[in-house]
């Protein structure tokens, strides 16, 4: 059984009401000689930073629903039928202003307790353990707002409490990121005693993603190159589509291709999986339909080969339902996330930030651009993902194997990374990031068959916005000239 993280919020950091992720007063004071004096409360307040984290403003809905939303895929639905042309709706800018202040708000969680644990009675061992959880998780909420919003207003331990900040540029976060999650290799454990909390290869992901943004290939090839080599993680073999329940069932939890998922459970559940169901469907009689696709005129999943049990396991055909089908005829739901005792609108679902799959992936994307073509050692990897969709061993040459001479440029080995990639990661939340990263945002719009022209893509598709409430209490920031473009 899933624990649910404790957490501890009031009486331990007093934050302001503002939802803008800044404050408009001094948090209290905590006295340490009567909290934060050792390593349990320590703990206790840093578990604080999973449960913002896993609000539904961040990984519990609006993270993965409205980044799904842009992707060449699939489509959204009210507040969440963003556009390319002008990016989200009125209601969902009103959403996604309480993710900027729920990951601004575990920021300001790990600012106040790295302030507090030098007073705190810890050996060195959990000093060092605990501030590496603290200093992953700070950088790991700078990596999700980086991503959606661009350049940002930067706060530390340090220079916390001045409020006025301007936007520190993209690439000065992502190094930033890559500094922190040098350190938090360094100091966390290669195991972790309870799943969630992140261990060295979670910080080791983190750094190769940062290298990725930085294009900097040598260091992301080389941090994953070191992530597989230590063989503590593998695939999670399946022979046919329902073996992914050990992924993403309710009941998965720490499988041999976990590295840092967000847990939730049957007390602490997550309403992202609802939002991509619809009735009827095999889980559970419900769902809002955020998000959906088209088997028929979505050129991503048209072409998606039936035979691939993740395309099996990953999509329902929908029919007879009302809502879906006055839209279209040919739709379907995502049942990637699977909780048969659910009750409600929360499912009990982790969501899957870093596994071994992407460790795979990012390794062989990182190697071609690296080396300007694509290599044995690369294909690899990638044909691992491909054999395992197939329900055959990755670790064996197949039949089914991609060839390195028929990807023989950086372009189109590229494109099957991305390919492999949006199968194996459908519904997680990452496809619009890869695409806004690697470019090929509009272009691949159009190849869906979501767009006509690339034309059509508008500043707003790229970003979200700023929330009003920022530029209310951040003298520092001009709505005229700070606020990301298309908004």
């Amino acid at each position: 059984m899933k624990e649910i993280f404790k957490y501890l919020i009031c009486g331990v950091i007093v934050l302001a009401s503002s939802c803008s992720g800044l404050l408009d007063e001094h948090p209290k004071k905590v006295d340490s000689s009567t909290f934060m004096s050792n390593a349990e409360e320590v703990q206790s307040v840093v578990n604080s930073v999973y449960y913002e984290l896993g609000r539904t403003a961040g990984f519990g809905r609006y993270l993965s629903v409205f980044s799904e939303s842009l992707s060449d895929y699939c489509y959204g639905r009210g507040s969440y039928a963003t556009s390319y042309s002008s990016g989200l709706t009125s209601a969902g800018i009103s959403l996604t202003k309480d993710t900027w202040a729920v990951l601004y708000r575990s920021i300001r969680f790990c600012n106040e307790i790295l302030n507090r644990i030098p007073d705190s009675d810890l050996t060195d061992a959990e000093r060092a353990n605990l501030t590496g959880e603290v200093r992953f998780l700070r950088a790991f909420s700078y990596s999700f707002l980086v991503k959606y919003y661009g350049a940002l207003p930067f706060f530390n331990e340090k220079n916390m409490d001045n409020f006025n900040k301007p936007r520190t540029p993209e690439k000065e976060i992502w190094e930033f990121i890559s500094d922190e999650s040098d350190y938090c290799a360094e100091h966390l454990p290669a195991e972790v005693a309870e799943q969630g909390h992140p261990s060295k290869f979670a910080a080791m992901m983190l750094k190769t993603e940062a290298s990725l943004y930085l294009e900097d290939w040598s260091i992301a090839a080389e941090t994953a190159k070191k992530i597989i080599d230590s063989k503590e993680y593998a695939l999670v073999e399946v022979s046919e589509a329902d073996d992914f329940d050990r992924l993403y069932g309710s009941s998965a939890n720490g499988s041999s291709e976990e590295i840092f998922y967000i847990k939730y459970n049957t007390d602490h559940g997550a309403s992202f999986p609802w939002m991509f169901l619809c009735k009827p469907n095999p889980v559970f009689n419900t769902g809002a339909l955020g998000i959906y696709t088209d088997y028929v005129n979505n050129k991503v999943i048209a072409g998606w080969d039936k035979n691939d049990c993740r395309y099996q396991y990953s999509l329902y055909q929908q029919k007879e339902n009302g809502a879906l089908n006055s839209m279209t005829p040919t739709g379907m739901i995502c049942l990637k996330y699977r909780d048969y005792g659910t009750n409600g609108s929360t499912m009990a679902n982790d969501y899957p930030v870093y596994r071994y799959a992407d460790v795979l992936l990012y390794y062989a994307e990182a190697l071609c651009r690296r080396d300007g073509t694509p290599g044995q050692e690369a294909m690899e990897k990638v044909n691992m993902i491909h054999r395992r969709a197939y329900g055959l061993d990755p670790d064996s040459i197949q039949a089914n194997d991609y060839d390195v001479e028929d990807y023989s440029t950086q372009d189109l080995f590229i494109e099957l990374v991305l390919k492999e990639r949006g199968y194996e990661d459908i519904f997680e939340g990452k496809r619009y990031c890869d695409l806004k990263r690697c470019g090929l945002l509009a272009e691949y719009a159009v190849r869906a068959g979501r767009i006509a022209s690339v034309d059509q893509v508008g500043d707003a598709a790229y970003w979200w916005p700023i929330p009003t409430d920022e530029f209310n209490y951040n003298e520092a920031l001009d709505p005229s000239i700070d606020q990301n473009p298309g908004y």
